[in-house]
């Protein structure tokens, strides 16, 4: 492999580093790839971890260093992982997926019935639910949310099978889809399918702040902090602590100086090279859940030259991702070849991955119309993480004669490039976070839907691919209840991304949380949507 002696030295100093503190964490496994991504090992999951017995006091107030900012409040309006984490906080959905099993459990909906078609879902929910202005929650404001999902990028999908919404009554709600969905549930179960209230939202625009969850929020300061306290009007048994703040800190190292000084008691996304100073503190715990981040280069395949297949299949080649965890991940990660993740159905062991092989990238380089030289992209990313991965990357693209501009962006300014509707980017390394279901991922990384006789892509397809073959194989794979067949239908749509090669699948790795010894009742989350619902730590 040929390499810059700037990425070699880079390379050595984070193995030297690695092997100083000689970091595991609590909860790490053996550096091979793991079969699912499991919470199985996380410090505590939901409502069982969220009720200790005695007279325990608890501090009053939980802060948790971020570094991403919350852009929004409206559960439809966004799909971030900074944003999911207060939406889990102020809302409530109908149904939920239990952290450990990956199985639905209930939600906002206490119990619900499928009709022997498999096409009508009836949800009943308590009769004492409230939003946390003191309004009751209705089947009624069912109906509008889901109806309101409609309009929105990031829930058109969830809802688009939806045919029918009828109000039985003010606790009952059937929910009719045109066809049989193995992912219909799971789906409801995404933070953007949040209930909200129809009341509030019609009358202020700010009204889709207000849900029916354990907090309210108390006052946001945008590129500062934010912060919820726990609500009197919640129908459930009341949170033990009283108010939460999520702390914007984008820089790591100040992240977990926070956390050492005691200004905030739990640091997400320290540096990988940092977790020795976590692990050998003993006032702090190290948290490390494998991970359900999918990390990926977006090729934008309208833009000139990634229209080419030949291009996109050179570019595919020349990803050293080996390199990429080294430097990005400090080695711990996995490389990922596949299109979907591991462990969800449909897994096809059998793909063949494309190699790190810089001369089959020359090689496909030369079936397109373009020669070494004749290409210049712009690579945006964000975080010290992807920075050092492109550094990689450029070095060698440069290789086999692809010119490589790295632009290294705020959180923020990246969200708004990547979903204005300009799509003025080439390339992107990014991360999809999501985990309902194979229909979902592919659907929403893959999938476009017709409007006015052209395709436009769904909200997270970053590829901004439009293929209508595609979109026929997802469609049939999710009503097939043959299991055999259906797992069949999932392969050969692996294989189908495999052949045209939307975008570059790179990782998956480890999710790190350093937190204060003693704390609890969070459910870590393998997507990084972790659930703060029950967080507690006992004082003194």
């Amino acid at each position: 492999m040929k390499r810059t002696r700037r990425i070699l030295a880079l390379v050595l100093c984070l193995i030297m580093m690695a092997s100083l503190f000689g970091c595991k964490g609590k909860y790490a496994q053996d550096a091979t790839a793991p079969a699912a991504p499991s919470n199985t090992e996380s410090a505590a999951t939901g409502a069982d971890a969220a009720a200790p017995s005695g007279n325990t006091s608890y501090q009053d107030t939980i802060t948790i260093g971020v570094a991403n900012d919350i852009t929004t409040l409206d559960p439809q309006g966004s799909n971030t992982d900074a944003n999911m984490m207060a939406f889990i906080l102020t809302h409530e959905t109908l149904v939920e997926v239990d952290p450990v099993t990956n199985e639905v459990i209930p939600g906002m909906a206490k119990s619900w019935e499928v009709s022997p078609d498999g096409c009508t879902f009836t949800f009943e929910i308590p009769d004492n639910v409230k939003f946390t202005d003191g309004t009751p929650c209705t089947a009624s404001d069912i109906k509008f949310t889901f109806e309101r999902a409609k309009e929105s990028s990031f829930t058109k999908t969830k809802v688009e099978l939806v045919t029918d919404i009828q109000v039985v009554d003010n606790t009952h709600i059937a929910i009719t889809i045109s066809k049989p969905s193995q992912d219909f549930l799971l789906l409801l179960a995404h933070q953007s399918m949040s209930i909200l209230s129809e009341k509030l939202v019609t009358a202020d625009e700010l009204g889709c702040q207000i849900g029916t969850g354990r907090y309210q929020m108390e006052e946001w300061i945008p590129g500062d902090q934010i912060s919820f306290v726990r609500s009197d009007n919640f129908y459930g048994k009341p949170a033990l602590t009283r108010r939460i703040v999520f702390r914007l800190i984008k820089e790591e190292s100040s992240r977990l100086i926070s956390l050492q000084t005691g200004e905030i008691d739990v640091c997400i996304d320290p540096l990988s090279t940092d977790l020795g100073y976590i692990e050998n503190d003993a006032n702090l715990e190290l948290i490390k859940i494998p991970n359900y981040v999918l990390l990926y280069v977006a090729m934008n395949n309208e833009r000139k030259g990634l229209d080419d297949i030949h291009v996109r299949k050179a570019i595919t080649y020349a990803t050293d991702k080996e390199s990429m965890i080294q430097v990005g991940y400090n080695g711990e990660g996995f490389v990922l070849d596949h299109w979907i993740n591991r462990g969800q159905f449909g897994w096809y062991d059998d793909l063949q991955p494309y190699g790190y092989d810089l001369e089959k990238a020359k090689a496909e380089l030369a079936l397109s119309p373009y020669k070494p030289g004749d290409l210049k992209f712009r690579l945006i990313y964000n975080g010290t993480a992807k920075e050092n991965m492109a550094l990689v990357m450029q070095e060698d693209l440069a290789e086999i004669g692809i010119g490589l501009e790295l632009i290294k962006l705020e959180t923020a300014a990246l969200k708004g490039i990547l979903n204005d509707a300009a799509l003025d980017y080439d390339l992107c390394l990014y991360q999809f976070t999501d985990n309902l279901g194979t229909d979902f991922t592919l659907r929403n990384q893959f999938g476009s839907y017709e409007e006015g006789g052209a395709l436009k892509k769904n909200g997270s397809n970053r590829a901004n691919m439009k293929d209508a073959a595609f979109n026929k194989m997802i469609d049939d794979a999710l009503v097939e209840q043959d299991f055999a067949k259906r797992e069949k239908m999932y392969n050969d749509i692996e294989v189908y991304l495999n052949d045209i090669v939307p975008i570059v699948p790179v990782a998956t790795s480890y999710i790190n949380i350093g937190i204060k010894k003693g704390l609890s009742g969070v459910a870590w989350n393998g997507t990084a949507k972790h659930d703060y619902r029950y967080i507690c730590l006992p004082e003194g």
